[in-house]
C-alpha cells in the first residue's frame, strides 16, 4: 500500500484561518473554543443518543517525544468504513461524488469531518480542523480502534495526510514511534495534538479550561452516569449543587408552548438569582442537545442583580434546527444579522417576558406593585363572583385534587403497525381494546359510538360500532377491536383519530378517549402528543377537609398516569412537600421517587406512596401553620423521540393545610392572573390541567380604553374572566353545559359546536347581569 502523504482536498490554510476568526469574532478564548469544539466531536461519534458507556478526556501528556494534548472518546464507533485512499477520494469529488456517512475513516481523514453527527450540538461547529488549530506545527496524529475490532492510525501534518491509514502492527508501531504512546484499546478515537500551543498547554496545568466545560456541558454531565463521564487530564469534572441554590430560584414545571407560535415548544427554562454575587455564570443562555451556544439579549436588568443571576433555555427539536441555521459559525450565539428573524424573536421576547414575570413576583421590579396588587385583587373578587354564579347555575364543578368518577373509560392493548409510529397504510392493522369500567351504585346502561374523523376537514369519515350495554355496579365491560385501514373508512394523507365516546343514559355525563394514526403521510413535528398526571387518591384525617396538623397523616396517595403516545414511557415520579406560605415556595421535605413503565395509549395509578406524617421536628423550623403544596413531578426515565431522559414531562401540584383551616368555597377552582403584553392580540386567554389559570391581558387597547372608567372596566374584566372560564370547561372536557335535548355536544358538526359555546358564553354573561 502507498504510504506516502497526500494534499487534502480542500484549501487548508483558509480553513485554519476561520477558525481562529471566528472563535475571535464569537469573543471567546482558544481554550474556550477548543474544548466546546473537541467535545461536541466526541458527543457526535456516539452510536445512538444514549450516554451509556460514553466519555471524553482531554489531557496534557509529556514524555521522551514531547508536549502533546490527547483528546480521547470512549464507547463509540470509532472511525469505521472503508480505508479508501485519498487519491480515490480526490477521483471521487472530481467526479461530484459524495462520502456517505458511514464512512468516518475517510471522512475524517479527507474532509475533517467523521460524518453522521446527528447527536452533538454542533451541527457541526469547526469540526476536526480545531486540532490543527491547537498545535503550533498543525500537526496531530489519530487512532481509532473500531466497533469492528480493526485498529487504525494515521497523521494530518500541516494539511498533507496519509494517503492511506495504517492499520494493524503497523499503525502500532507509528504511533508509538511518533508520540511514545501506546495503541487505543477501547472502543473510539483518539487525538494526539503535537507542540500543543501555549494558551491551551497553561488551561489544562492549571485548570481554567474546567469552568468553560462547566458552563458548556452542565445539562450532559448532570445526565451522565456510572464511567461516563467528561474529564481532564483522567479526572472527571463535575457540577456543584450550588449553581441552583440562590436567592430566589425558578424551574420550569413541565414544557410550555410560546405565545404567538403554533410550533414552537419551551422544553425547560430555569432562572437563579445569586444576591451574594456567587453566581457560577451570568445572564439567560440557550442550549441545544444539552450543549450551550450562546447568550439571550436581555433587557432592563434591575442594578440590584446585574451579574448577579443566571439562566437557561432548552426548546423543542424543530426549533432547535431552526436557530442552528442561523447561529455564527462556531456556534457561539445567534449572527448579529440574523437576530430580526423570527426564530430568534420568539426566543428573546420569551426569556425576556418570563424575566421580567419572576422578576416581578420576586420583587426586584416594584414599579407597579401596588397597580398590580389592586388588579390581582380585583381579578380575585370577580373570579369568586363567577364561580358562585356557576354554582346557581347547577354547572358541574370542574373540582380540585382528586375525584371520585362513577365510571372510567380506558384503551387497552393498543397495537400500531409499527412501533413508535403512528403512521399507517392501506391494509395495516390497528388493534385496541376499549375498557368501561362502572362504579355506579346500581346498575348502569351506557352508550358507545366509536368512529373515525378527519382532522383536517372535521367530519366523520366512518363509524367502527355504537351499541347500548348495561354494566353491573364495580364491574367492567371490554371489547376488542382490530381496525383495517382503507380509503372507505379513513381519510388519505391526512391525521385520523379512532374516537370514542361513552354516555351514561339518562344523565348528561359522557366521556371520550381518541386513538390518532396517519395514514399515508408523517406525523408532523408540530403534534405531539401529551402525558398527564393527576392525584388519584389521598385520604386526610378528617373527611372533606384538606387540614391536617401536626403528629396526623395523609394515607393512600398515588397518582394517575396517562400516556397518550405510540410509544411506552418509562418514567420517574418525584413527590415532596414544598412551604406555599413563602412566595419561592422552598422544598421542605422530599416524600417518594418511583419509576415505573406505562404502555403505549394506557393509562395507570401508582401504588401507594407511603404514609405522609407531619412530624412538628420536621416542618416547624420552616411553617408552624399556612398553606403547603403536595407536589409531583414525571420525568423521563429514558431517551425517546420526543422526551430524553432527565426531562421533565409534567407536574401535579395539590394544597395543603397545616394546622389551619382550607379556604372554603370554590375560589381555588382557577387561579388568576394579569400580564402586560401589547404584541399579544388576546385579550385573555386560559391555561388548562393540574394548575388552572386565567390570565387578562392589561396591556391590550381594550383594557387601556377602559382605564379612566372604572365601572366599565370591571364589566370588562369580569366578561373575560367568564368567557374564559366556560372555554376551561370544553377544554376539560365537561361537555354537559353545551347539550341541549340529550345530544351529544361531541357528535356535532364544527359550525353548530361553535354555535352551542358562544351561546352559552352569552347567555352566561346575561344571567351575571341580572
Amino acid at each position: 500500500m502507498d504510504k506516502a502523504m497526500t494534499p487534502i482536498p480542500q484549501n487548508y490554510k483558509n480553513n485554519v484561518n476561520w477558525i481562529l476568526g471566528a472563535y475571535t469574532d464569537a469573543g471567546v478564548s482558544f481554550p474556550n473554543g477548543f474544548q466546546k469544539d473537541a467535545i461536541q466531536n466526541a458527543m457526535g461519534a456516539r452510536k445512538t443518543n444514549k450516554w451509556e458507556n460514553w466519555a471524553c478526556d482531554i489531557s496534557l501528556v509529556e514524555n521522551e517525544n514531547g508536549t502533546f494534548v490527547v483528546v480521547e472518546d470512549f464507547g463509540t464507533l470509532g472511525l469505521v468504513g472503508h480505508n479508501i485512499s485519498a487519491t480515490e477520494v480526490n477521483d471521487k469529488m472530481a467526479r461530484g461524488e459524495t462520502l456517505s456517512n458511514e464512512e468516518r475513516l475517510a471522512r475524517f481523514s479527507s474532509m475533517f469531518n467523521s460524518g453522521g453527527n446527528t447527536t452533538g450540538g454542533g451541527l457541526f461547529g469547526a469540526g476536526k480542523s480545531v486540532y490543527s488549530v491547537a498545535s503550533a506545527t498543525y500537526t496531530y496524529y489519530y487512532d481509532s480502534f473500531r466497533s469492528d475490532n480493526l485498529y487504525v492510525a494515521s497523521l494530518n501534518k500541516c494539511g498533507q495526510v496519509k494517503n492511506i491509514a495504517l492499520e494493524g502492527d503497523e499503525a502500532r508501531n507509528f504511533i508509538s514511534k511518533n508520540t511514545g504512546l501506546t495503541a487505543k484499546t477501547s472502543f473510539g478515537t483518539r487525538i494526539i495534538i503535537e507542540s500543543p500551543t501555549a494558551e491551551l498547554v497553561q488551561s489544562l496545568s492549571n485548570g481554567s479550561i474546567i469552568p468553560f466545560i462547566q458552563g458548556s456541558w452542565w445539562k450532559i454531565i448532570q445526565r451522565l452516569e456510572g464511567s461516563s463521564c467528561i474529564s481532564i487530564n483522567g479526572v472527571p469534572v463535575t457540577i456543584p449543587d450550588s449553581i441552583t441554590s440562590g436567592t430566589n430560584k425558578y424551574d420550569l414545571p413541565s414544557p410550555e408552548k410560546v405565545m404567538g407560535s403554533a410550533r414552537y415548544r419551551v422544553k425547560n427554562f430555569g432562572l437563579y438569582i445569586f444576591e451574594d454575587g456567587n453566581a457560577p455564570w451570568t445572564g439567560i443562555s440557550y442550549y441545544r442537545k444539552g450543549m450551550k451556544i450562546g447568550e439571550v439579549d436581555i433587557k432592563d436588568i434591575p442594578k440590584k442583580i446585574e451579574n448577579k443571576f443566571w439562566g437557561y433555555i432548552e426548546v423543542d427539536e424543530e426549533w432547535e434546527l431552526n436557530l442552528s441555521d442561523i447561529e455564527d459559525k462556531v456556534h457561539f450565539g445567534v449572527s448579529k444579522g440574523k437576530k430580526l428573524t423570527n426564530t430568534y424573536q420568539y426566543l428573546k421576547n420569551y426569556c425576556n417576558d418570563k424575566f421580567r414575570l419572576l422578576l416581578t413576583e420576586w420583587g426586584y421590579i416594584k414599579d407597579k406593585e401596588n397597580e398590580d396588587k389592586k388588579i390581582h385583587d380585583e381579578l380575585k373578587q370577580i373570579a369568586e363572583d363567577i364561580q358562585d354564579l356557576f354554582d346557581k347555575l347547577g354547572f358541574e364543578d370542574l373540582g380540585n385534587g382528586p375525584q371520585k368518577s362513577d365510571f372510567d373509560v380506558r384503551w387497552q392493548d393498543t397495537k400500531y403497525p409499527t412501533d413508535g409510529t403512528e403512521r399507517v397504510a392501506k391494509g395495516d392493522i390497528l388493534s385496541f381494546t376499549m375498557r368501561i369500567k362502572s362504579t355506579y351504585l346500581t346498575n348502569k346502561k351506557f352508550r358507545y359510538k366509536l368512529f373515525v374523523k378527519n382532522m383536517d376537514s372535521g367530519e366523520v369519515v366512518s363509524v367502527i360500532a355504537q351499541d347500548d350495554v348495561t354494566i353491573a355496579t364495580s364491574s367492567i365491560f371490554k371489547k376488542e377491536f382490530k381496525f383495517k385501514v382503507s380509503t372507505n373508512n379513513s381519510a388519505q394523507f391526512v391525521e385520523n383519530r379512532i374516537i370514542l365516546i361513552v354516555k351514561v343514559l339518562g344523565s348528561g355525563k359522557e366521556k371520550s378517549k381518541e386513538l390518532p394514526f396517519f395514514f399515508d403521510i408523517d406525523k408532523p413535528d408540530n403534534i405531539r402528543n401529551g402525558v398527564t398526571l393527576a392525584l388519584h387518591q389521598c385520604d386526610f384525617p378528617t373527611e372533606n377537609s384538606r387540614r391536617v396538623n401536626f403528629g396526623e397523616k395523609i394515607q393512600d396517595v398515588c397518582y394517575r398516569i396517562e400516556n397518550k403516545r405510540n410509544e411506552a414511557l418509562s418514567y420517574r415520579l418525584n413527590v415532596s412537600i414544598h412551604n406555599a406560605s413563602d412566595h419561592t415556595c422552598p422544598k421542605i421535605i422530599d416524600i417518594s421517587s418511583e419509576a415505573g413503565i406505562v404502555s403505549p395509549f394506557e393509562e395507570l395509578v401508582t401504588p401507594h406512596l407511603p404514609d405522609i406524617l407531619f412530624e412538628q421536628s420536621v416542618y416547624e423550623q420552616f411553617i408552624f401553620s399556612g398553606v403547603l403544596e403536595l407536589r409531583a413531578r414525571l420525568i423521563a426515565n429514558a431517551d425517546y423521540t420526543d422526551y430524553e431522559k432527565g426531562d421533565k414531562i409534567t407536574f401535579y401540584h395539590y394544597k395543603l393545610f397545616l394546622n389551619s383551616d382550607e379556604k372554603h368555597g370554590k375560589s381555588d377552582a382557577f387561579e388568576v392572573n394579569s400580564v402586560e403584553a401589547p404584541e399579544n392580540f388576546k385579550r385573555s386567554w386560559f391555561t388548562p390541567g393540574a394548575n388552572r389559570t386565567i390570565t387578562l391581558n392589561i396591556g391590550h387597547t381594550a383594557y387601556l380604553n377602559t382605564k379612566d372608567y372604572p365601572d366599565i372596566q370591571h364589566e370588562y374584566m369580569k366578561e373575560q374572566l367568564l368567557k374564559q372560564y366556560v372555554l376551561l370547561y370544553l377544554a376539560e372536557g365537561k361537555y354537559d353545559m353545551f347539550g341541549s335535548n340529550g345530544d351529544e355536544f361531541t357528535g356535532l358538526e364544527p359550525q353548530e359546536a361553535a354555535d352551542r359555546v358562544v351561546e352559552k358564553i352569552e347567555r352566561v354573561y346575561s344571567e351575571s347581569l341580572e
